[in-house]
């Protein structure tokens, strides 16, 4: 549908802001630009004006202007799953106050489409990059290293990063789950998920440390990124007794399986005939029964930690946020 031009307003001024205020154009320019060089009560009346006239900044010049846009290009694998939220939302809690614009995108898990979605991003000339792990691609990294801008990669502890990194250990993750199923007598273990290369490191760090304690090897099972495959995942692992899930949401659809075939137990994770641990601590597998034990992964501090890591170079430039084994009923 068009909407009739007669019925279209032309979008308020700085001019108009500036009537109305009482000011001059020179001083609403900086209310939007430097705040803090304006008088409270001044910036508290034009900022009274660009409300009452639905005034929006144009942000585009004013980069133009100064060569700074003031955003950060973000990319993730993918929102439909919410492991990664929290680190989103803790960059931009850090970020935003300070006057950035967060500009998310996904990648969906393939390398191509990383690319262009890095281009893209940098197309736009954003003051830094966050990213949910390395570039995928030489192609990537090259972008980012030649970029000239500052860049964190995330969720994993890369052996050449490209700037910063702020993440955790994903082959120690996979040693912890090992070892804790082997504590348990458990001898049938697989490990159900995706093929990306943070769950590669966690099942190379699952796998070889089962092999080193003698436990026949385990499988592993390649699965769509949604939660569905692992519902039915038990009839790919029939002789199964313990299952490292690559994350959470795949961990629940598994336990759901379980369910559905009688082999789930409402009491401690030794009574299950089938012990399940997945990793990100998603509320919905607390809640569920039994309780999800897991991998907890502190996604708020990587999105606060790589926002600060991209604001200056002080201090630090490579920061490993660990991870917890949190044991609850599920294994």
């Amino acid at each position: 549908m068009t909407i009739p031009e007669s019925e279209l307003q032309a979008a308020p001024t700085l001019s108009a802001v500036a009537d109305l205020a009482g000011v001059s154009a020179i001083t609403v320019s900086r209310v939007v630009r430097l705040p803090a060089m304006v008088a409270p009560e001044t910036r508290a009346r034009v900022e009274a004006a660009m409300r009452q006239l639905g005034y929006v900044p144009n942000l585009v010049a004013g980069a133009l202007a100064s060569s700074r846009t003031n955003s950060v290009g973000v990319l993730v694998p993918t929102i439909a799953n919410s492991i990664f939220a929290d680190t989103v939302q803790g960059l931009s809690d850090h970020l935003e106050p300070l006057g950035y614009a967060v500009i998310l995108a996904q990648s969906r898990y393939d390398a191509a489409r990383e690319d262009h979605m890095l281009a893209a991003l940098l197309s736009r000339r954003p003051e830094a990059i966050i990213m949910v792990g390395s570039p995928a691609t030489e192609d990537g990294a090259r972008l980012l290293r030649r970029s000239g801008i500052p860049v964190a990669e995330t969720w994993e502890l890369p052996p050449q990063p490209i700037d910063a990194v702020a993440g955790f250990d994903n082959y120690q993750a996979g040693v912890a789950v090992a070892r804790h199923f082997v504590a348990q007598g458990r001898k049938a273990l697989a490990f159900i998920g995706g093929d990306d290369p943070r769950a590669t490191r966690r099942w190379n760090g699952f796998k070889e440390t089962a092999l080193a304690a003698g436990v026949k090897p385990p499988r592993r099972l390649v699965l769509d990124r949604n939660a569905s495959g692992s519902v039915v995942a038990l009839a790919d692992l029939p002789e199964v007794d313990a299952v490292f899930a690559a994350n959470d949401a795949h961990a629940i659809g598994f336990l759901s399986g379980l369910r559905a075939a009688g082999l789930l137990r409402n009491g401690p994770a030794t009574e299950q005939p089938v012990a399940v641990i997945g990793l990100g601590d998603l509320e919905m597998g607390r809640l569920i029964a039994p309780s999800l034990s897991t991998i907890r992964v502190h996604g708020d501090a990587i999105g606060r930690t790589a926002a600060k890591l991209i604001l200056t170079r002080d201090g630090p430039r490579h920061v490993d946020l660990g991870f917890e084994l949190v044991l609850r009923d599920s294994g």
